[in-house]
């Protein structure tokens, strides 16, 4: 018997390691994929107007994708209503509570948040397989429809030998405690709460703070850098080449704002945590779900903890090693795949 096509959808398909992590597993497996993302070719005149046409674009692309079973991520819903309308199997990935975080994050009208949940709730009700990235999500919604939990963790090859890491590069003495924080400059990522950490490692010996991404706040690292002799900013840095700055830290960063939805984010969720650890790196945290993987505080406590672990006065856990797409997250997607293709067609 054939193994069913499987179309692996994401808007911004070449930017999300994990529709690529899904869409390698199941090339692997043996399965047929297809992977699609927004072409956007639409990109001269009014920007309002290059959204519209390249949203409908892309409608109509999803509406004559053909394949068996479609895998589709929660963000952004809207391109992916043919689906549902078309009776199409798929299983709806949740990255995140999208829906619930617009009016958090964005200032938008009311109206759009009412519409932006009636359509997530709608995709998700339709949805043959549920997927969420942590397993707190799976509490988010009732649908009564059957629900997996794959985490986002990076993949084994990630995680390989760093022949001369940048710290060597720099010249820095293995005395030197590195702290880095690696990922777009902007408020969601909590850069701002770097500037307090940046002034706390000022007050100890032998610290750094590394910025490794580039965003919105840029400023605030570009300032820090020129500020602080320990501070170092690099800018942005493709994933490919993250190894060699990874591998020289000794502790990463994950500082985040406190969130409502923050009990949905954890280590199975935010991907550069996983990247972390995959090196050994102890994490320290702050606005997310508690892990027994890593150090959380409350924001406003950031910065103190990370100047405690830099005196010695407090120690994170030990990183695991073993928590890879291979080993945990790519065996389950299997199952979900095995399970959703034993149904066969609605």
């Amino acid at each position: 018997m054939a193994r069913p096509t499987i179309a692996v959808l994401s808007y911004h398909f070449w930017r999300h390691p994990r529709a690529l992590k899904i869409a390698r597993s199941l090339a692997r497996r043996g399965y047929r994929v297809k992977v699609w993302g927004s072409r956007a070719p639409f990109s001269r005149g009014p920007r309002i107007l290059r959204g519209v046409l390249n949203y409908l674009l892309a409608l109509f692309e999803v509406a004559s994708l053909k394949a068996d079973i479609y895998w589709v991520e929660n963000v952004p819903d809207v391109i992916y209503l043919p689906l549902p309308l078309l009776r199409r199997r798929y299983i709806y990935d949740r990255r995140s509570p999208w829906a619930k975080q617009i009016p958090v994050e964005i200032n938008v009208p009311r109206l759009v948040v009412k519409v932006a949940d009636a359509v997530e709730r709608y995709m998700a009700k339709k949805a043959i397989h549920i997927v969420v990235v942590s397993t707190p999500m799976k509490l988010e919604y009732s649908f009564n429809k059957p629900i997996s939990v794959i985490p986002n963790y990076p993949e084994r090859n990630f995680a390989r030998k760093v022949e001369t890491t940048i710290r060597e590069k720099l010249g820095i003495p293995p005395t030197t405690k590195i702290f880095g924080f690696v990922g777009k400059l902007s408020r969601m990522e909590g850069t701002d709460l770097l500037v307090d950490v940046a002034a706390k490692l000022a007050e100890t010996e032998n610290s750094e703070l590394w910025i490794i991404g580039d965003g919105p706040l840029r400023k605030i690292a570009e300032m820090l850098a020129k500020n602080y002799d320990n501070v170092r900013w690099f800018g942005w840095v493709e994933r490919k080449s993250l190894p060699p700055y990874i591998a020289s830290l000794d502790y990463g960063l994950v500082p985040r704002h406190r969130h409502p939805y923050k009990v949905f984010y954890n280590h199975e969720g935010i991907h550069k945590i996983g990247e972390y650890l995959a090196y050994g790196k102890p994490v320290i945290a702050s606005g997310i779900a508690p892990s027994p993987y890593y150090i959380t505080v409350e924001p406003e406590e950031f910065a103190e903890t990370v100047a405690k672990v830099a005196k010695d006065e407090l120690k994170p856990p030990t990183p695991p090693r073993n928590l890879y797409w291979e080993t945990v997250s790519e065996p389950e997607l299997i199952r979900t795949i095995e399970t959703v293709a034993k149904h066969g067609p609605a």
